[in-house]
Protein backbone atom coordinates (compact mmCIF):
# COMPACT_ATOMS: atom_id res chain seq x y z
CA UNK A 1 0.00 0.00 0.00
CA UNK A 2 2.93 2.45 1.17
CA UNK A 3 4.24 1.78 -2.58
CA UNK A 4 0.79 2.40 -4.49
CA UNK A 5 0.66 5.69 -2.21
CA UNK A 6 3.87 7.20 -3.85
CA UNK A 7 2.83 6.37 -7.12
CA UNK A 8 -0.46 7.85 -6.57
CA UNK A 9 1.05 10.81 -5.34
CA UNK A 10 3.42 11.38 -8.24
CA UNK A 11 0.93 10.72 -10.79
CA UNK A 12 -1.35 13.50 -9.09
CA UNK A 13 1.97 15.93 -9.33
CA UNK A 14 3.22 15.05 -12.59
CA UNK A 15 -0.26 14.95 -14.85
CA UNK A 16 -0.33 18.45 -15.90
CA UNK A 17 3.16 17.80 -17.44
CA UNK A 18 2.02 14.34 -18.38
CA UNK A 19 -1.14 15.95 -20.82
CA UNK A 20 0.91 18.40 -22.40
CA UNK A 21 3.27 15.16 -23.56
CA UNK A 22 -0.23 14.27 -24.56
CA UNK A 23 -0.75 17.31 -26.51
CA UNK A 24 2.57 16.79 -28.77
CA UNK A 25 2.18 13.46 -29.70
CA UNK A 26 -1.57 14.09 -31.49
CA UNK A 27 -0.09 17.48 -32.84
CA UNK A 28 1.24 14.41 -35.12
CA UNK A 29 -1.10 13.89 -38.13
CA UNK A 30 0.02 10.19 -38.13
CA UNK A 31 -2.65 9.01 -40.82
CA UNK A 32 -1.60 6.11 -43.34
CA UNK A 33 -0.42 8.03 -46.31
CA UNK A 34 1.11 10.94 -44.14
CA UNK A 35 4.63 9.76 -43.75
CA UNK A 36 6.46 12.81 -42.34
CA UNK A 37 4.00 13.41 -39.85
CA UNK A 38 4.44 9.26 -38.88
CA UNK A 39 8.31 9.59 -38.52
CA UNK A 40 7.43 12.63 -37.00
CA UNK A 41 5.62 10.44 -34.47
CA UNK A 42 7.79 7.80 -34.67
CA UNK A 43 10.61 9.59 -33.61
CA UNK A 44 8.93 11.71 -30.81
CA UNK A 45 8.18 7.58 -29.47
CA UNK A 46 11.75 6.91 -29.59
CA UNK A 47 13.10 10.07 -27.84
CA UNK A 48 10.21 9.43 -25.33
CA UNK A 49 11.06 5.98 -24.14
CA UNK A 50 14.60 6.76 -24.77
CA UNK A 51 14.13 9.36 -21.97
CA UNK A 52 11.95 6.86 -19.84
CA UNK A 53 15.23 4.85 -19.96
CA UNK A 54 14.51 2.14 -22.32
CA UNK A 55 16.98 0.70 -24.78
CA UNK A 56 15.04 2.06 -27.83
CA UNK A 57 15.54 -0.14 -31.45
CA UNK A 58 13.80 1.16 -34.71
CA UNK A 59 13.46 -1.22 -36.75
CA UNK A 60 12.43 -0.89 -40.29
CA UNK A 61 11.38 -2.48 -43.55
CA UNK A 62 10.47 -1.05 -47.26
CA UNK A 63 7.03 0.48 -47.54
CA UNK A 64 6.23 1.01 -44.03
CA UNK A 65 6.67 3.12 -41.30
CA UNK A 66 9.11 2.45 -38.37
CA UNK A 67 8.03 -0.41 -35.73
CA UNK A 68 9.47 1.22 -32.10
CA UNK A 69 10.58 -1.21 -29.82
CA UNK A 70 11.32 -0.09 -26.33
CA UNK A 71 12.72 -2.41 -23.76
CA UNK A 72 13.07 -1.75 -19.90
CA UNK A 73 13.73 -3.35 -16.62
CA UNK A 74 14.91 -7.11 -15.40
CA UNK A 75 13.32 -9.76 -13.96
CA UNK A 76 11.53 -13.32 -14.62
CA UNK A 77 8.79 -12.46 -16.41
CA UNK A 78 8.57 -10.46 -19.80
CA UNK A 79 5.55 -8.23 -20.96
CA UNK A 80 4.69 -6.98 -24.04
CA UNK A 81 2.71 -4.24 -24.65
CA UNK A 82 1.28 -3.79 -28.04
CA UNK A 83 0.78 0.03 -28.65
CA UNK A 84 0.56 2.62 -32.29
CA UNK A 85 1.02 5.68 -32.91
CA UNK A 86 -0.84 5.90 -36.12
CA UNK A 87 -4.23 7.47 -35.84
CA UNK A 88 -7.56 6.98 -38.10
CA UNK A 89 -7.93 9.97 -41.08
CA UNK A 90 -9.61 12.90 -39.25
CA UNK A 91 -12.32 13.21 -41.95
CA UNK A 92 -14.91 14.87 -42.11
CA UNK A 93 -12.76 17.54 -40.49
CA UNK A 94 -15.91 19.71 -40.91
CA UNK A 95 -17.49 17.76 -37.65
CA UNK A 96 -15.04 18.91 -35.50
CA UNK A 97 -15.28 21.28 -32.43
CA UNK A 98 -11.62 22.66 -33.30
CA UNK A 99 -9.52 21.18 -36.10
CA UNK A 100 -8.45 17.40 -34.82
CA UNK A 101 -4.74 18.02 -34.77
CA UNK A 102 -4.61 21.22 -32.65
CA UNK A 103 -5.75 19.60 -29.67
CA UNK A 104 -7.91 21.65 -27.44
CA UNK A 105 -8.75 20.97 -23.60
CA UNK A 106 -12.44 21.69 -22.69
CA UNK A 107 -14.30 20.72 -19.43
CA UNK A 108 -11.70 18.39 -18.21
CA UNK A 109 -11.14 16.28 -21.86
CA UNK A 110 -8.64 16.84 -24.46
CA UNK A 111 -9.96 16.57 -27.97
CA UNK A 112 -8.01 15.71 -30.54
CA UNK A 113 -7.50 12.86 -33.00
CA UNK A 114 -5.47 10.11 -30.81
CA UNK A 115 -6.38 11.43 -27.76
CA UNK A 116 -7.63 7.99 -26.92
CA UNK A 117 -6.57 5.87 -29.97
CA UNK A 118 -4.21 5.19 -29.38
CA UNK A 119 -1.88 8.36 -28.14
CA UNK A 120 -3.84 8.43 -24.97
CA UNK A 121 -3.69 4.68 -24.22
CA UNK A 122 -0.06 4.58 -25.10
CA UNK A 123 0.96 7.05 -22.71
CA UNK A 124 -0.19 6.21 -19.52
CA UNK A 125 1.39 2.79 -19.87
CA UNK A 126 4.42 4.49 -20.41
CA UNK A 127 3.72 7.03 -17.44
CA UNK A 128 3.27 4.31 -15.31
CA UNK A 129 6.84 3.25 -15.84
CA UNK A 130 8.24 6.67 -15.09
CA UNK A 131 6.16 6.58 -11.95
CA UNK A 132 7.33 3.50 -10.64
CA UNK A 133 10.84 4.02 -11.32
CA UNK A 134 11.20 7.24 -9.26
CA UNK A 135 8.59 6.26 -6.70
CA UNK A 136 9.61 2.67 -6.22
CA UNK A 137 12.86 1.96 -7.73
CA UNK A 138 13.10 -1.39 -10.11
CA UNK A 139 10.38 -2.38 -12.16
CA UNK A 140 9.19 -5.88 -11.26
CA UNK A 141 9.32 -7.09 -14.88
CA UNK A 142 11.01 -6.61 -18.27
CA UNK A 143 8.42 -4.64 -20.17
CA UNK A 144 8.88 -3.88 -23.75
CA UNK A 145 7.27 -1.57 -26.13
CA UNK A 146 5.98 -2.47 -29.39
CA UNK A 147 4.73 0.87 -30.97
CA UNK A 148 3.50 0.89 -34.24
CA UNK A 149 2.64 2.87 -37.32
CA UNK A 150 0.14 0.93 -39.04
CA UNK A 151 -2.26 -0.42 -36.77
CA UNK A 152 -5.11 1.98 -37.97
CA UNK A 153 -4.70 -0.16 -41.73
CA UNK A 154 -4.21 -3.59 -41.02
CA UNK A 155 -0.21 -3.96 -39.38
CA UNK A 156 0.11 -5.17 -43.08
CA UNK A 157 3.90 -4.78 -42.34
CA UNK A 158 3.91 -5.76 -38.73
CA UNK A 159 5.26 -9.70 -39.04
CA UNK A 160 7.98 -8.46 -41.50
CA UNK A 161 9.17 -6.06 -38.59
CA UNK A 162 9.13 -8.81 -36.18
CA UNK A 163 11.03 -10.83 -38.13
CA UNK A 164 13.99 -8.92 -38.19
CA UNK A 165 14.05 -9.90 -34.44
CA UNK A 166 11.77 -13.15 -33.78
CA UNK A 167 12.82 -12.77 -30.16
CA UNK A 168 9.95 -10.10 -29.62
CA UNK A 169 7.72 -12.49 -30.23
CA UNK A 170 8.92 -14.18 -27.15
CA UNK A 171 7.08 -13.33 -24.10
CA UNK A 172 4.63 -14.50 -20.69
CA UNK A 173 2.09 -12.21 -20.69
CA UNK A 174 1.10 -8.92 -23.31
CA UNK A 175 -1.07 -5.88 -22.86
CA UNK A 176 -3.56 -5.15 -26.03
CA UNK A 177 -3.54 -1.58 -27.35
CA UNK A 178 -6.81 -0.14 -25.16
CA UNK A 179 -9.03 -0.89 -22.46
CA UNK A 180 -11.95 0.75 -21.43
CA UNK A 181 -14.49 1.91 -18.89
CA UNK A 182 -18.15 1.30 -19.77
CA UNK A 183 -20.85 3.85 -19.50
CA UNK A 184 -20.91 4.07 -15.94
CA UNK A 185 -17.18 4.25 -14.88
CA UNK A 186 -16.72 0.09 -14.38
CA UNK A 187 -13.73 -1.22 -16.01
CA UNK A 188 -14.31 -4.00 -18.77
CA UNK A 189 -11.46 -6.15 -19.14
CA UNK A 190 -10.99 -8.41 -22.51
CA UNK A 191 -8.69 -11.36 -23.20
CA UNK A 192 -8.47 -10.70 -26.87
CA UNK A 193 -9.28 -9.11 -30.04
CA UNK A 194 -11.12 -10.18 -32.98
CA UNK A 195 -9.55 -10.81 -36.56
CA UNK A 196 -10.80 -9.33 -39.49
CA UNK A 197 -10.67 -9.33 -43.80
CA UNK A 198 -10.96 -6.00 -45.19
CA UNK A 199 -11.80 -6.58 -49.11
CA UNK A 200 -13.32 -4.24 -51.86
CA UNK A 201 -15.96 -5.60 -54.72
CA UNK A 202 -15.62 -4.07 -57.85
CA UNK A 203 -18.18 -4.25 -60.46
CA UNK A 204 -16.98 -2.81 -64.35
CA UNK A 205 -19.86 -2.93 -66.71
CA UNK A 206 -19.32 -0.82 -70.07
CA UNK A 207 -15.94 0.90 -71.70
CA UNK A 208 -16.47 4.48 -70.04
CA UNK A 209 -19.03 6.40 -68.36
CA UNK A 210 -22.07 6.96 -71.04
CA UNK A 211 -24.63 9.51 -71.39
CA UNK A 212 -27.59 8.82 -69.18
CA UNK A 213 -30.15 8.88 -71.92
CA UNK A 214 -28.45 5.35 -72.66
CA UNK A 215 -29.56 4.23 -69.40
CA UNK A 216 -32.58 2.16 -71.08
CA UNK A 217 -29.80 -0.20 -72.95
CA UNK A 218 -26.57 -0.04 -71.40
CA UNK A 219 -26.05 -1.94 -67.58
CA UNK A 220 -25.45 0.28 -64.62
CA UNK A 221 -22.15 -0.78 -62.77
CA UNK A 222 -23.92 1.03 -59.45
CA UNK A 223 -26.92 -1.19 -59.74
CA UNK A 224 -24.80 -4.12 -60.68
CA UNK A 225 -23.16 -3.57 -57.56
CA UNK A 226 -26.17 -2.64 -55.57
CA UNK A 227 -27.89 -6.04 -56.55
CA UNK A 228 -24.97 -8.33 -55.75
CA UNK A 229 -24.82 -7.09 -52.54
CA UNK A 230 -28.28 -7.32 -52.03
CA UNK A 231 -27.63 -11.08 -52.13
CA UNK A 232 -25.26 -10.72 -48.75
CA UNK A 233 -27.36 -10.21 -46.37
CA UNK A 234 -31.18 -11.35 -45.44
CA UNK A 235 -34.44 -9.53 -45.08
CA UNK A 236 -33.62 -8.46 -41.73
CA UNK A 237 -29.83 -7.75 -42.23
CA UNK A 238 -28.11 -10.63 -41.09
CA UNK A 239 -25.30 -12.20 -42.85
CA UNK A 240 -26.24 -14.57 -45.58
CA UNK A 241 -23.20 -16.10 -46.96
CA UNK A 242 -23.00 -19.84 -46.70
CA UNK A 243 -19.49 -20.33 -45.42
CA UNK A 244 -18.88 -17.33 -43.10
CA UNK A 245 -18.86 -18.98 -39.72
CA UNK A 246 -16.19 -21.62 -41.42
CA UNK A 247 -13.28 -22.82 -38.82
CA UNK A 248 -15.21 -21.60 -35.58
CA UNK A 249 -14.00 -22.75 -32.60
CA UNK A 250 -16.93 -23.73 -30.41
CA UNK A 251 -17.41 -21.42 -27.35
CA UNK A 252 -15.75 -22.73 -24.14
CA UNK A 253 -18.27 -23.19 -21.28
CA UNK A 254 -15.91 -20.48 -19.20
CA UNK A 255 -16.75 -18.02 -22.48
CA UNK A 256 -20.22 -18.45 -22.30
CA UNK A 257 -20.36 -17.59 -18.82
CA UNK A 258 -18.37 -15.20 -18.87
CA UNK A 259 -20.76 -13.63 -21.84
CA UNK A 260 -24.09 -14.51 -20.38
CA UNK A 261 -23.13 -12.74 -17.05
CA UNK A 262 -22.54 -9.65 -19.27
CA UNK A 263 -25.61 -7.21 -17.54
CA UNK A 264 -28.13 -6.26 -20.36
CA UNK A 265 -28.39 -2.92 -19.59
CA UNK A 266 -25.13 -2.88 -21.89
CA UNK A 267 -27.04 -3.36 -25.00
CA UNK A 268 -29.65 -0.32 -23.87
CA UNK A 269 -26.58 1.46 -23.71
CA UNK A 270 -25.09 0.66 -27.28
CA UNK A 271 -28.98 1.81 -28.71
CA UNK A 272 -28.66 4.99 -26.57
CA UNK A 273 -25.59 5.95 -27.84
CA UNK A 274 -26.74 4.84 -31.32
CA UNK A 275 -30.10 6.68 -31.21
CA UNK A 276 -31.11 3.09 -32.65
CA UNK A 277 -34.44 1.44 -30.78
CA UNK A 278 -33.90 -2.25 -32.09
CA UNK A 279 -31.10 -4.26 -33.72
CA UNK A 280 -31.08 -6.29 -36.89
CA UNK A 281 -32.91 -9.49 -36.98
CA UNK A 282 -34.51 -8.05 -33.57
CA UNK A 283 -31.57 -9.36 -32.02
CA UNK A 284 -31.35 -8.78 -27.90
CA UNK A 285 -30.83 -10.63 -24.51
CA UNK A 286 -28.48 -13.24 -24.60
CA UNK A 287 -28.90 -13.73 -27.80
CA UNK A 288 -27.01 -10.15 -28.62
CA UNK A 289 -24.72 -10.81 -26.55
CA UNK A 290 -23.53 -14.25 -27.63
CA UNK A 291 -23.28 -12.75 -31.40
CA UNK A 292 -21.24 -9.53 -30.50
CA UNK A 293 -18.95 -11.75 -29.30
CA UNK A 294 -18.68 -15.09 -31.05
CA UNK A 295 -20.55 -14.55 -34.47
CA UNK A 296 -18.96 -12.98 -37.69
CA UNK A 297 -19.79 -9.25 -39.08
CA UNK A 298 -20.24 -8.81 -42.08
CA UNK A 299 -20.39 -4.64 -42.80
CA UNK A 300 -20.08 -2.46 -45.77
CA UNK A 301 -17.66 0.47 -44.93
CA UNK A 302 -18.50 2.48 -48.22
CA UNK A 303 -19.77 2.84 -52.01
CA UNK A 304 -18.63 4.62 -54.31
CA UNK A 305 -19.30 5.05 -58.11
CA UNK A 306 -20.01 7.46 -60.73
CA UNK A 307 -20.77 11.52 -60.45
CA UNK A 308 -21.42 12.31 -56.32
CA UNK A 309 -20.02 15.88 -56.64
CA UNK A 310 -22.30 19.19 -56.53
CA UNK A 311 -24.72 19.64 -59.38
CA UNK A 312 -25.40 17.23 -62.21
CA UNK A 313 -23.41 14.73 -64.11
CA UNK A 314 -26.02 12.60 -66.52
CA UNK A 315 -23.72 9.11 -66.76
CA UNK A 316 -24.41 5.61 -66.36
CA UNK A 317 -21.38 4.97 -64.74
CA UNK A 318 -19.23 2.00 -66.21
CA UNK A 319 -17.13 1.08 -62.70
CA UNK A 320 -18.78 0.87 -59.19
CA UNK A 321 -16.57 0.04 -56.11
CA UNK A 322 -17.90 -1.42 -52.50
CA UNK A 323 -15.19 -1.90 -49.42
CA UNK A 324 -16.50 -4.27 -47.01
CA UNK A 325 -15.30 -5.61 -43.69
CA UNK A 326 -15.96 -9.15 -41.73
CA UNK A 327 -14.57 -9.39 -38.40
CA UNK A 328 -13.45 -13.09 -37.49
CA UNK A 329 -13.45 -15.22 -34.74
CA UNK A 330 -10.91 -18.46 -33.45
CA UNK A 331 -9.72 -20.65 -35.56
CA UNK A 332 -11.00 -18.36 -38.86
CA UNK A 333 -8.56 -17.67 -41.42
CA UNK A 334 -9.07 -14.78 -43.64
CA UNK A 335 -8.11 -17.08 -46.92
CA UNK A 336 -11.26 -19.32 -45.86
CA UNK A 337 -13.25 -16.50 -45.54
CA UNK A 338 -12.66 -14.42 -49.07
CA UNK A 339 -13.17 -17.65 -50.66
CA UNK A 340 -16.91 -17.82 -49.25
CA UNK A 341 -17.36 -15.02 -50.61
CA UNK A 342 -16.36 -15.30 -54.00
CA UNK A 343 -18.19 -18.91 -53.94
CA UNK A 344 -21.06 -17.02 -53.14
CA UNK A 345 -21.38 -14.55 -55.28
CA UNK A 346 -20.54 -16.88 -58.35
CA UNK A 347 -23.56 -19.41 -56.89
CA UNK A 348 -25.44 -15.71 -56.84
CA UNK A 349 -24.83 -15.39 -60.77
CA UNK A 350 -22.08 -12.55 -59.52
CA UNK A 351 -19.11 -14.11 -60.65
CA UNK A 352 -18.22 -11.05 -62.52
CA UNK A 353 -17.77 -9.58 -59.42
CA UNK A 354 -14.29 -8.39 -58.37
CA UNK A 355 -13.18 -9.89 -55.02
CA UNK A 356 -9.66 -7.59 -54.20
CA UNK A 357 -8.80 -8.67 -50.36
CA UNK A 358 -7.04 -5.72 -48.69
CA UNK A 359 -6.19 -6.86 -45.25
CA UNK A 360 -6.46 -9.74 -43.03
CA UNK A 361 -5.71 -10.77 -39.54
CA UNK A 362 -7.01 -13.52 -37.42
CA UNK A 363 -8.44 -13.51 -33.75
CA UNK A 364 -6.36 -13.69 -30.78
CA UNK A 365 -8.22 -14.65 -27.61
CA UNK A 366 -7.00 -15.63 -23.90
CA UNK A 367 -9.37 -17.72 -21.45
CA UNK A 368 -11.14 -15.65 -19.63
CA UNK A 369 -10.01 -17.11 -16.87
CA UNK A 370 -6.55 -16.54 -17.19
CA UNK A 371 -4.16 -15.85 -14.58
CA UNK A 372 -2.93 -12.49 -16.69
CA UNK A 373 -7.18 -11.48 -17.02
CA UNK A 374 -6.92 -12.49 -13.20
CA UNK A 375 -4.60 -9.77 -12.63
CA UNK A 376 -5.79 -7.28 -14.93
CA UNK A 377 -9.46 -7.15 -13.18
CA UNK A 378 -7.70 -7.23 -9.86
CA UNK A 379 -5.46 -4.02 -10.14
CA UNK A 380 -8.65 -2.39 -11.95
CA UNK A 381 -11.03 -3.24 -9.33
CA UNK A 382 -8.96 -1.66 -6.86
CA UNK A 383 -7.97 1.52 -8.20
CA UNK A 384 -11.40 2.45 -9.75
CA UNK A 385 -13.54 1.07 -6.65
CA UNK A 386 -16.07 -0.71 -9.10
CA UNK A 387 -16.34 -4.22 -10.23
CA UNK A 388 -14.73 -5.27 -13.29
CA UNK A 389 -17.04 -6.84 -16.44
CA UNK A 390 -15.40 -9.68 -17.85
CA UNK A 391 -15.37 -9.86 -21.71
CA UNK A 392 -14.43 -12.41 -23.87
CA UNK A 393 -13.16 -10.39 -26.77
CA UNK A 394 -13.07 -6.53 -27.65
CA UNK A 395 -15.60 -6.23 -30.93
CA UNK A 396 -12.64 -4.98 -32.41
CA UNK A 397 -9.28 -5.67 -34.01
CA UNK A 398 -5.98 -5.81 -32.59
CA UNK A 399 -2.76 -7.14 -33.74
CA UNK A 400 -1.99 -9.71 -31.20
CA UNK A 401 -2.42 -12.99 -33.09
CA UNK A 402 0.77 -11.32 -34.53
CA UNK A 403 2.78 -10.91 -31.98
CA UNK A 404 1.23 -13.60 -29.42
CA UNK A 405 0.64 -16.74 -32.12
CA UNK A 406 3.88 -17.84 -32.27
CA UNK A 407 4.26 -18.68 -28.97
CA UNK A 408 0.70 -18.92 -27.64
CA UNK A 409 1.46 -15.91 -25.17
CA UNK A 410 -1.81 -14.77 -23.20
CA UNK A 411 -2.88 -11.12 -23.68
CA UNK A 412 -5.43 -9.30 -21.83
CA UNK A 413 -6.59 -5.39 -21.55
CA UNK A 414 -6.24 -2.84 -18.64
CA UNK A 415 -7.21 1.12 -19.46
CA UNK A 416 -9.95 3.49 -19.12
CA UNK A 417 -11.23 5.04 -22.38
CA UNK A 418 -15.16 5.14 -22.88
CA UNK A 419 -17.74 4.82 -25.49
CA UNK A 420 -18.00 9.01 -25.45
CA UNK A 421 -14.76 8.85 -26.27
CA UNK A 422 -15.51 8.97 -30.19
CA UNK A 423 -12.58 6.97 -31.26
CA UNK A 424 -12.49 6.69 -34.87
CA UNK A 425 -15.22 9.91 -35.01
CA UNK A 426 -14.58 13.32 -34.99
CA UNK A 427 -14.08 15.18 -31.44
CA UNK A 428 -12.11 12.29 -30.53
CA UNK A 429 -11.69 12.94 -26.96
CA UNK A 430 -10.26 11.24 -23.30
CA UNK A 431 -11.56 12.76 -20.32
CA UNK A 432 -7.92 14.19 -18.15
CA UNK A 433 -8.81 12.50 -14.91
CA UNK A 434 -9.21 9.26 -16.76
CA UNK A 435 -5.51 9.60 -17.82
CA UNK A 436 -4.07 9.65 -14.14
CA UNK A 437 -6.51 6.50 -13.24
CA UNK A 438 -4.94 4.66 -16.46
CA UNK A 439 -1.46 5.17 -14.95
CA UNK A 440 -2.03 3.89 -11.47
CA UNK A 441 -4.15 1.01 -13.01
CA UNK A 442 -0.72 0.20 -15.08
CA UNK A 443 1.53 0.49 -12.45
CA UNK A 444 -0.38 -1.86 -10.01
CA UNK A 445 -0.65 -3.94 -13.04
CA UNK A 446 3.17 -5.02 -13.67
CA UNK A 447 3.27 -5.93 -9.67
CA UNK A 448 0.57 -8.07 -9.89
CA UNK A 449 1.77 -9.64 -13.28
CA UNK A 450 5.07 -10.35 -11.91
CA UNK A 451 3.98 -11.81 -9.03
CA UNK A 452 1.18 -13.84 -10.16
CA UNK A 453 2.33 -17.68 -9.28
CA UNK A 454 1.68 -18.69 -12.70
CA UNK A 455 1.77 -17.59 -16.54
CA UNK A 456 1.10 -20.33 -18.59
CA UNK A 457 0.86 -19.99 -22.39
CA UNK A 458 -2.73 -19.92 -23.85
CA UNK A 459 -3.81 -23.51 -24.84
CA UNK A 460 -4.06 -24.82 -28.28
Amino acid sequence: MIEHAAVDALVAERLERWTEELVQLCRFASEAGDDDALRGAADWTAERLAALGATVDVLEVPGAPPLVVGEIGAGERTLTLVQHYDVQPAVPLERWTDPPYEPAIREGRLYARGATDNKGEFLPRLWAVEAWLDAIGDLPCRLRFLVEGEEESGSEHLDALLDRRPVLREADGALIEGGGLDPRGRPQIVGGGRGIVVLELVVRTIAYDAHSSLAVLLPNAAVRLVQALATLWTADGLPAIAGLDAGIRAPTPSQLAVVDAIPPSILDDIRAESGVERFIGDRDGIDALRALTFAPTLNVQGLWSGFTGPGDKTIVPAEAHARLDIRIVPDQTPDEIVTALRTHLERAGFGDVEVAAEEGERAWWTPPDHPIVEAAVAVSEAVTGLEAQRMVSMPGTVPMYQVCGAHRVPATSLGTARDDCHAHAPDENIRIEDLATATRIAARFFQAFAAAPEMPPVPD
